[in-house]
């Protein structure tokens, strides 16, 4: 079994919504002789000790009704952290404004990392913004190049 079943993702992502909290990731594999099962969520202003607790007790709950997981499991509820990776095409849209790293699979000018000011987002491309850059700041970055995003950590 290498993938949890989609009505147990959708009763995970039922959990974390009627907590008020949004479903960015879940992330299940195998971990040597079980399984890991991580589940970011997140909400504004940030995730606190005891939002993950109570959706981790809710979610064990299912997994045991359930039996979704066929051997040991470890649970993971946790937040995206400071460097949230992009799992979705509208967290381009959710975090316009903010400093971005982007990877990409084809050189952008001649560089595979990209890293910005995210400015605009079409659904097709995103436009990142790196002030270093004095002359033609701006990367147009189509989103099928794009392997990986994360925001920046900004102190």
């Amino acid at each position: 079994m290498g993938a949890l079943s989609e009505r147990v993702e959708t009763e995970i992502g039922k959990i974390v919504s009627s907590e008020g909290l949004e479903l960015v990731h879940i992330d299940y594999h195998r971990q040597g002789r079980g399984y890991l099962l991580r589940v970011d969520i997140d909400k504004d202003g940030g995730v606190t000790l005891e939002d993950c607790e109570l959706v981790s007790q809710q979610i064990s709950a299912l997994l045991d009704v359930e039996d979704a997981v066929p051997s040991e499991y470890e649970l993971q509820v946790s937040s995206p952290g400071l460097d949230r990776k992009f799992y979705r095409d509208s967290d381009y849209q959710k975090f316009l404004g903010r400093l971005v790293r982007v990877k990409t699979s084809k050189p952008i000018r001649g560089l595979h990392v990209i890293v910005g000011r995210l400015k605009e987002y079409d659904g097709r491309n995103i436009v990142v913004s790196d002030p270093a850059v004095k002359k033609d700041p701006e990367y147009r970055i189509p989103l099928a190049d794009i392997k990986e995003t994360r925001l920046e950590v900004e102190i």
